[in-house]
């Protein structure tokens, strides 16, 4: 890639991808085409990200999990939110093949083990 910014380096892109599908008449191939950079541009990582929280999370909350996901793995981050009230508290998030469990209940169980090992 050049020194240019990526959202100019990114315009270069689609307009000559642009001017050489009119140059050959295939206009009607954009949308399947520009479909196809964007699973090109996500292979580089994950794609997918699962939030589950013990309550409905507010609309600033799912913004700032969403700012901090997308920072660290990409603007292209699919993020799904569900709520288990069975994890009592806190979040247990899954991106790719990674899951931070911050669970009250994961805590818990932790409580447990060292005092059964204890």
């Amino acid at each position: 890639m050049s020194s240019r910014e990526p959202a100019s380096y990114a315009r270069a892109v689609y307009d000559s991808l642009v001017a050489a599908l009119k140059a050959e008449g295939q206009e009607d191939l954009l949308p399947s085409v520009l479909d196809e950079l964007v699973q090109l541009a996500r292979s580089g990582g994950p794609t997918a990200a699962e939030v589950t929280s013990a309550v409905e999370l507010s609309a600033e909350q799912r913004t700032k999990i969403a700012s901090d996901l997308k920072a660290r793995y990409g603007a292209l981050l699919d993020i799904t939110y569900k709520v288990d009230p069975e994890i009592l508290g806190g979040l247990l998030v899954r991106v790719g093949d990674k899951v931070l469990d911050s669970t009250l209940r994961q805590r818990l169980n932790a409580v447990q083990r060292n005092m059964m090992a204890g």
